[in-house]
């Protein structure tokens, strides 16, 4: 899938992974980027990474190729347009639970006549010298993935998925269990049942599905469903994750003497 556009291999269908990046330093997104992941997930929700932290960030990863999905911290057009105008190759709207809200996310990160965007990308068009050239393109190759995070998104499936420019729709599961009445944490019977309507609804309209995986085991079961677009870990975790094997073989070695 290289060369093709960020959108393009979202819809595609083939499976992609990701990871989320929640440390806001360029020292994390360098070595991130060169993990042979598919894209970075970068969360302007709920870690303190703002917009203009993508200045330090995005030449950072873009060095190695790496594609950067950017999460807003809300469904507001200056936020989507300060990512993309940054240079993300696109953008995740957390909390869409209706058409109209679907419509607002596509259309703040659409230029005319497909959305209201604004004029003004200036890194992403690099200081305006290839201004023209992004305007042209951009609309069609940068990624508007929604997130489905509740019960009243569930309800509005079919109007969420339906609205033109969105290339995905991304189940967030903490989020949904707990609108559902359910504690975070695990696939549940009916937890399954929601990603199973959520990748029924993306195949209607020929947009991808996606989640954030728990464990690797799940991605096969998930796949089976329909699901292609995938995040799984982050960059803190992976440094706990990575300390802590490595104390456990230091401690372990020793036991065994």
């Amino acid at each position: 899938m290289a060369g093709h556009p960020f959108s393009e291999r979202i819809k595609s269908g083939k499976p992609q992974i990701g990871a989320w990046m929640q440390i806001p330093h360029i020292m994390v997104a360098e070595a991130m980027a060169q993990t042979n992941l598919d894209f970075l997930l970068v969360d302007g929700e709920h870690s303190p990474i703002p917009p203009h932290s993508l200045l330090d960030i995005l030449p950072a990863t873009e060095r190695y190729g790496m594609p950067v999905l950017y999460r807003v911290a809300w469904n507001r057009i200056e936020l989507i347009k300060a990512a993309l105008d940054n240079g993300a190759n696109g953008i995740m709207v957390p909390m869409v639970n209706s058409g109209a809200e679907a419509i607002d996310a596509v259309s703040s990160a659409k230029y005319p006549p497909a959305g209201k965007r604004g004029s003004g990308a200036w890194r992403a068009s690099n200081y305006y010298q290839q201004d023209t050239e992004y305007r042209e393109s951009a609309n069609s190759s940068l990624a508007v993935v929604l997130q489905i995070e509740t019960r009243e998104a569930l309800n509005n499936l079919d109007e969420i998925a339906s609205t033109p420019g969105v290339d995905a729709l991304y189940i967030g599961p903490a989020d949904l269990a707990l609108s559902l009445g359910m504690e975070p944490g695990k696939l549940t019977h009916e937890l399954l049942n929601a990603c199973q309507a959520v990748a029924d609804a993306a195949k209607k309209y020929d947009i991808a599905a996606g989640i954030d995986v728990a464990s690797i085991e799940h991605l096969s079961r998930l796949q089976q469903m329909g699901l292609s677009l995938f995040t799984y870990g982050s960059d803190p975790d992976f440094v706990l994750q990575g300390g802590r094997a490595v104390a456990k073989d230091f401690h372990n070695a020793f036991l065994a003497k």
